[in-house]
């Protein structure tokens, strides 16, 4: 039976056949297939036992994974709803600034005095431009004092300098 052999098949047999059949021939067939049935349950409870211990194993990795998977998809979304509530938020304090800002330029004293300030303000920038070309334009050695960049014939220096 272990060898790969078919398995005995059962046959069910009516009271006739009980009386036609010798009683020794009967009570061995029986004893043939109980040690059958014994050999295959034995090897069965064996397998089925190394496959549910198996099994076991599998469910208990599958379980860990599941629960580290879980732990890791709540603190995304925890991440995720705390992005969305500093989206709102950081939404309503545009808002609320771009409002301000348009009914400050209603006010036409207000769109005046901006006005001025800018108009100072690009004077200052014109002003800061104009010093930093003429700082540039000097260059100051050690050795020589000062000197114009341009290498032109005049030459400054500590004697020439009022200061």
């Amino acid at each position: 039976i272990t060898d790969g052999a078919p398995l005995p098949k059962k046959i069910r047999r009516s009271e006739t056949d009980f009386r036609v059949v010798a009683r020794d021939a009967l009570i061995l067939r029986r004893k043939q297939y109980e040690g059958n049935y014994t050999i295959l349950n034995s090897n069965d409870v064996t397998d089925l036992r190394e496959s549910e211990e198996e099994l076991k194993q599998q469910q208990q990795a599958s379980a860990r994974r599941e629960n580290i998977l879980l732990m890791q998809l709540a603190t995304q979304e925890q991440e995720m709803q705390e992005c969305a509530t500093q989206i709102q938020y950081l939404r309503r304090i545009q808002q609320s600034s771009v409002a301000q800002l348009r009914s400050a330029m209603v006010d036409p004293a207000i769109n005046l005095f901006f006005l001025k300030m800018k108009g100072e303000l690009e004077q200052t920038k014109d002003k800061l431009q104009q010093a930093q070309n003429e700082l540039s334009a000097w260059k100051f050695t050690p050795d020589r004092g000062l000197m114009p960049l341009d290498d032109s014939e005049e030459e400054a220096t500590f004697e020439k300098c009022p200061f």
